[in-house]
């Protein structure tokens, strides 16, 4: 079997590959006995059918397809195995000889899998990690968490009397800029009175209010605020007031503590905040320092991406973009409008960040083969057993997962951890 590659622009290749005839006879004798095994002719045996009977007919075609096609499956495996070659996409195919006893040639065209040269990589990591931070959690953190459980755990009562700041209320709403509805909010909602999730004063306006008191207000929308196409505008809004509860919050003392969980006293269940807040804290700067040092190689790496790779991954940030929104209770739609973009400005946006994320991935399995960084199929499957299991007490039907998919996703992130753990030991060195 020889073959003859060629390196284009934008990371394609052009491989021509011949087999001999004495390599092809096997492929002739196996789609021979495959494409005649059920033909029956009458006065001969099965699957024994003259070459003469065959020739000129759609039975010969079918043999000439099934022995070309499962030659070039297995012929191809083989030079691109032997070549290290990743091909992407379905490749363009152009046969230029095949008949039974002659040589088989084929030519290929195909998008690859770039394979850079990553420079420095141990000594970036280096520098990078020499950059950790020396953590610590503030009493400060400890007692706002403290502040937020307990709040969390306040019971909700209604009460007879005028609404006050860190009363939860209930609310019908109607929002208006001029003659023009404006549908940015909720047309019921339910939220404490002085939190701020309203622009301006709108929600000290509402202080004094009973249930079933309408009342107008109108407020300017701040400058800052985070909808940037309603900052500076006069809002109209027309509230009713439907209910009024009274935050009643336990107050912090040992035996509220052990009712949260397997804590002694409430000092035990500041120093577990503390021990969360410091693990978070660590794994924050573990993925600062992560993304930093992807950011450096990406930044001095040359990389081609082959145009097919940079649409997959454009498409598919796309199409997470689409169901964030939609999980949000927004169409699409909706959301197109609101950011005033087009399908396809939002793909011009999101190309810079696939090509980004295509040579982070693309870095990181360069240095995993170099330094061997795989995990074992026990690790892949203990992980994917972990997954399913989770799925299936979320109430998915497990059936349905693509064992193959799975099986890939898993082992590509168990790789990219094992890269990252490399890496951070070089700071060890």
């Amino acid at each position: 079997m020889q073959h003859t590659l060629k390196y284009l622009s934008q990371s394609q290749i052009e491989l021509e590959i011949s087999l001999t005839p004495e390599e092809m006879e096997q492929f002739w004798q196996t789609a021979r006995e495959k494409v005649l095994s059920d033909v029956h002719l009458d006065g001969f045996r099965k699957g024994n059918i003259p070459e003469e009977l065959i020739k000129n007919t759609d039975l010969e075609e079918k043999i000439f397809d099934e022995a070309a096609s499962h030659a070039f499956r297995k012929s191809l495996k083989e030079i691109t195995d032997e070549l290290d070659l990743e091909l992407i996409g379905t490749p363009e195919v152009n046969i230029k000889k095949i008949a039974p006893k002659e040589e088989f040639i084929y030519v290929v065209k195909s998008a690859i899998l770039p394979k850079p040269e990553v420079k420095d990589y141990k000594e970036i990591s280096q520098e990078v990690f020499k950059g950790k931070k020396n953590l610590k959690v503030e009493k400060k953190e400890i007692q706002e968490a403290l502040e937020w459980l307990q709040k969390s755990r306040a019971k909700i009562v209604p009460v007879d009397r005028p609404a006050q700041l860190k009363d939860v209320v209930e609310v019908e709403i109607k929002c208006s800029e001029g003659e023009k509805e404006i549908s940015d909010f909720p047309k019921v909602d339910r939220f404490i009175l002085g939190e701020g999730r309203y622009p301006g004063d709108l929600e000290t306006q509402l202080e004094g209010m009973k249930v079933g008191e309408e009342k107008e207000v109108k407020v300017v929308v701040p400058a800052d605020y985070h909808n940037e196409n309603l900052r500076n505008k006069e809002l109209s809004f027309h509230i009713k007031l439907n209910g009024i509860y009274e935050r009643q919050e336990p107050e912090l003392t040992d035996e509220w503590a052990k009712s949260l969980g397997n804590f002694s006293d409430l000092d035990d269940l500041k120093k577990s905040i503390e021990e969360g807040i410091l693990e978070e804290k660590e794994t924050k700067e573990k993925e600062r320092l992560r993304m930093a040092v992807l950011e450096k190689l990406i930044n001095r790496t040359k990389i081609e991406l082959p145009e097919i790779l940079v649409e997959g991954e454009t498409e598919n940030q796309l199409h997470s973009l689409k169901h964030l929104v939609e999980e949000q209770g927004m169409s699409f739609d909706d959301y197109l409008k609101k950011t005033n973009k087009t399908i396809e400005d939002l793909k011009k946006d999101l190309r810079q960040e696939a090509e980004k994320t295509l040579k982070g991935f693309i870095i990181l399995r360069t240095i995993a083969k170099l330094e061997n960084c795989s995990p074992t199929p026990e690790e892949v499957e203990r992980v994917m057993t972990e997954i399913i299991n989770r799925e299936a007490m979320e109430g998915v039907d497990v059936s349905q997962i693509d064992k193959e998919a799975l099986m890939e996703y898993t082992r590509e992130k168990l790789t990219n951890e094992k890269v990252f753990q490399f890496l951070e030991n070089q700071n060890q060195k």
